[in-house]
């Protein structure tokens, strides 16, 4: 189990009046938890990863028809949602023959299916209106391994 606590800033003396603001990697808050059980040949995995939404930058309502840009609030001064997510996997060790071993594993990743949101930006439309565009995790995924060892 693991958990940080940390605070990244930006200061920049022509942006934001000189004053300091979060920088992108600014995860204020990390949680993670992994765990294992291993029984003769078979390992289980469990895992789950928790961190503070990123700092992202609000667009602000224009009403001037004419203006064909986005203004945006003060850099990253509001904060995406939650990342949550967690994973579980299962592996198998075994010969295949002398001096040669194998593993065959199968995992879930994501198995609460939540569709975080990475990142978040905007563009007009073609109507002159702020629409949001987000770049979202993979919801659940499945994946299969198998490992020779020689």
């Amino acid at each position: 189990m693991g958990y940080s606590y940390s605070v990244n800033n930006y200061t920049f003396p022509t942006l934001n009046n000189g004053q300091p603001f979060p920088n992108n990697a600014d995860i204020r808050h990390a949680l993670t938890f992994a765990s294992t059980y291993t029984y003769k040949d078979f390992k289980l995995a469990a895992g789950f990863n928790w961190f503070s939404g990123r700092p992202t930058t609000l667009p602000i309502f224009n009403q001037n028809e004419g203006n064909r840009r986005i203004s945006y609030s003060s850099p990253n001064a509001s904060r995406l949602e939650d990342y949550i997510r967690a994973d579980v996997s299962a592996t198998y060790n075994f010969n295949l023959s002398e001096g040669t071993k194998a593993v065959i594993g199968t995992s879930l990743w994501n198995v609460l299916n939540k569709k975080n949101i990475l990142n978040r930006y905007y563009i007009l439309n073609d109507e002159n209106n702020v629409t949001p565009i987000e770049n979202i995790s993979l919801g659940i995924t499945p994946n299969v391994s198998f490992r020779v060892i020689f």
